[in-house]
């Protein structure tokens, strides 16, 4: 899920990227354009709850591809993603619109 806010006089976008929980994981990343698919450069943070969260500053205007990273290895695709589409190694990117 992707929730985001714009940042007042910014242009910029405060954009909060959240997975469910998962029991078996003892770490989850957030990869993407944003990043250059650096799957150790933003880590998420897992809340009480058990989602696992990160809050990045997005500049207005522009569409992102990302994935979440589990335990350095499994890139898994955000199923609510604003949209989906298929990346070079044959699997899909999830997609956020930040406006």
């Amino acid at each position: 899920m992707v929730k985001k806010k714009p940042l007042q006089g910014s242009d910029k976008v405060s954009v909060t990227f959240e997975t469910p929980p998962r029991p078996d994981a003892r770490s989850v990343a957030l990869a993407g354009d944003f990043n250059r698919w650096d799957p150790a450069a933003t880590p998420m943070k897992q809340r009480k709850d058990g989602c696992w969260s990160a809050t990045l500053r997005l500049p207005r205007n522009r569409e992102f591809g990302y994935r979440f990273v589990v335990d350095g290895q499994q890139w898994v695709t955000d199923d609510h993603a604003d949209r989906t589409e298929p990346n070079e190694h044959g699997e899909t990117n999830g997609i956020v619109v930040v406006r």
